[in-house]
C-alpha cells in the first residue's frame, strides 16, 4: 500500500501502487500480485463476455484513472476562479473521495 492525498488534503492510506494488468483470464493487479478476479454474474453468452472483459480493462486502469484525477483536480481547482468548473469539480473531488473510502 502507499499513500495518496485525498481530496481534502490530508493523507489517506490507499489501494496497491500500480500499474496493475491482467495477469490471466480476468485475474488483475500489479507485477507482484493479484488484486481482484472479475467474474460473469452479470448474465450469459457474448455480451455478459464482453462486458466482463471491458470491466478487467477498467479495473486494470483504475491507478492511472486515479492519477488521472488527482492533476484533473489541480488543472480545474486552478481554474475556478469564476466558478465555471464548480460542477466538474465537485465530480472530480466525489469519485476521489470514494476511491480513498470517504462519503461520495
Amino acid at each position: 500500500m502507499h499513500t495518496n492525498i485525498s481530496p481534502s488534503g490530508k493523507s489517506a492510506r490507499s489501494f496497491t501502487p500500480g500499474p496493475w494488468h491482467e495477469h490471466s483470464h480476468r485475474q488483475i493487479g500489479p507485477d507482484a500480485g493479484i488484486v481482484c478476479e472479475v467474474w460473469s454474474a452479470i448474465g450469459w453468452g457474448d455480451a455478459a463476455i464482453q462486458e466482463a472483459d471491458a470491466n478487467v480493462r477498467l479495473i486494470a486502469a483504475a491507478p492511472e484513472l486515479y492519477q488521472a484525477l488527482q492533476v484533473a483536480l489541480v488543472v480545474v481547482a486552478g481554474c475556478n476562479g469564476d466558478g465555471y468548473f464548480n460542477d466538474q469539480e465537485c465530480v472530480i473531488r466525489a469519485a476521489l473521495a470514494k476511491a480513498v473510502g470517504g462519503a461520495a
